[in-house]
């Protein structure tokens, strides 16, 4: 018993330490170069981790046909962006490792929370009964700065629509959009055994998402209003009110969604990197079947330093937000970057893999909240791949994070 309480005591204060690193990343690396490469050190414990708890012989790995088949494809789609490096050598050697890297790192976090938390000591109810007065503390601080920015604009002076839009002490509009849906995966966690009183906070993190004005806090809104109805309503009669509102929230996502793409892919046409991106992508893959460009040569924020020469053959590097002196925008897409680097071969196996895993979170529905927190942040970072690297964003390894900590728990409720 107190061996249990030591080990759940030391992962409640893991758990924690992680979540405020990850919710404050952005922030310190503004002060500290160093904590920029936060997500990438977490990622990389999976290697010491993994290779601890086969020495110490702590667990035992079941090579499933599943679990076999997803390692298949992601080594495949991996291999494949190598292929392209060592075909066409566009990039230099520390570029390509670098980029390869990153489009791992997410399924990576996944694996070293699970190593981390799937112990047989840990309490998880109690983890949760200290965990649950520090997320209410974060969240309630989140909704006051954003209510004072809103009022005195202390933090950002840039408006959409005629109105202000909400950023707070983070450099992107989208990266407090993630961590507000960070924060919410968590919440919806914590539905079976706090019920409704999920749902304010829910309600002040979706105000904040919405404050920043960007077209994916909307659909991330709408997310969480679909997935609270699906998963924990799914069974009860709703009455007339909350359907009507639910179809508002999604209207408007969906609606805000169509105009978005409206405007890079037509309005704009070829003056919007993410639309000169995406109709690129096929051509690169054609043309360097069937290994692609390889890592770090293509939509890439590792095919900027040196300048990828891609860019220059197929007439890009004069778009704006591509260019060699300004390529903000470089990494403005997800899917794109993964068939001109990986060619069609390496497109579908990461789409394999990605199948193989969204199988797995399905696994997830003995525990409705759990299911519903996972099923968030994937539908989360699909939306958020056709307007940013997702998967290779520095927000997935949050996200992969708490869906292997989801994992670690559903281990240890010996659930299939």
């Amino acid at each position: 018993m107190s061996n249990s309480k030591s080990v759940t005591a030391r992962k409640t204060g893991l758990c924690l330490v992680l979540i405020l690193l990850f919710l404050l990343q952005n922030r310190l690396q503004q002060w500290f170069t160093t904590f920029s490469y936060l997500d990438e050190a977490f990622a990389f414990l999976f290697f010491p981790a993994f290779f601890l708890d086969l020495i110490c012989k702590k667990r035992t790995f079941t090579w499933t046909r599943e679990n076999r088949l997803f390692l298949t494809f992601l080594a495949a789609f991996w291999m494949f962006g190598w292929g392209g490096y060592f075909r066409y050598h566009y990039q230099p050697l520390a570029n390509t490792a670098k980029d390869a890297y990153v489009n791992l790192k997410f399924f990576l976090a996944c694996g070293v929370s699970f190593l981390l938390f799937a112990r047989e000591e840990l309490d998880f109810s109690s983890l949760k009964q200290k965990l649950w007065p520090v997320l209410n503390w974060i969240t309630l601080i989140l909704f006051v700065l954003c209510i004072v920015d809103l009022c005195f604009g202390i933090f950002s002076t840039e408006t959409r629509a005629g109105m202000r839009a909400v950023k707070l002490f983070y450099s992107a509009y989208t990266i407090l959009v993630g961590e507000c849906v960070f924060l919410s995966a968590i919440y919806l966690w914590y539905y079976e055994e706090k019920q409704k009183r999920i749902i304010l906070p829910l309600a002040m993190l979706a105000f904040v998402m919405i404050s920043t004005r960007r077209v994916k806090s909307m659909g991330a809104a709408a997310c969480i209003v679909v997935i609270f109805l699906l998963v924990f309503y799914k069974r009860q009669k709703i009455s007339t009110k909350v359907k009507a509102a639910a179809f508002c929230v999604v209207a408007i996502a969906a609606a805000a969604a169509i105009y978005q793409i409206v405007s890079y892919y037509y309005m704009m046409g070829v003056e919007s990197a993410r639309a000169v991106l995406t109709i690129g992508a096929p051509f690169l893959a054609i043309d360097h079947f069937p290994f692609g460009t390889g890592w770090g040569t293509y939509g890439s924020a590792f095919s900027t330093d040196p300048y990828s020469p891609v860019y220059g053959m197929y007439r890009m590097a004069g778009v704006w937000g591509l260019s060699p002196n300004y390529h903000d925008f470089v990494s403005d897409t997800f899917w794109p970057m993964i068939l001109g680097q990986c060619g069609c071969f390496g497109f579908a196996a990461f789409i394999g893999a990605l199948v193989i895993f969204v199988k797995k979170v399905k696994t997830l529905k003995w525990h409705k909240g759990a299911y519903a927190a996972a099923l968030l942040l994937l539908l989360y970072l699909l939306i958020s791949s056709s307007s940013e690297s997702a998967f290779a964003n520095p927000i997935s390894v949050p996200f992969g994070f708490w869906i292997g900590f989801l994992f670690a728990e559903q281990k240890i409720q010996k659930q299939p």
